[in-house]
């Protein structure tokens, strides 16, 4: 599970690497390179920022301010707090 992986990778961020927008219903990447890796290799199998960014789009979030820094990226059911939403994050067809 993507998602769920995605979720408990941004709850454990510090402030410095990202981690949730003020309002809870978005993603904030502020250090893509540290992120790529030190922090994605502990959840996926590669270490590739492109390619998880790859992979949020394929589940259907979309990045709020173009590729650049910072990121952001949302997904209508990917927000603090409200893990029960994962379930409804599917692979996009």
């Amino acid at each position: 599970p993507f998602a769920s992986k995605t979720y408990a990778m941004i709850n454990g961020l510090d402030g410095t690497v990202g981690g949730w927008s003020d309002a809870g219903d978005s993603m904030v990447i502020l250090d893509a390179e540290t992120l790529a890796s030190e922090v994605i290799p502990q959840y996926f199998n590669h270490n590739n920022f492109k390619s998880f960014t790859r992979q949020l789009n394929y589940y259907g979030f979309r990045a709020l301010q173009g590729f650049r820094s910072p990121w952001e990226f949302k997904h209508v059911n990917f927000r603090r707090g409200r893990p029960e939403l994962l379930v409804q994050i599917r692979l996009a067809k």
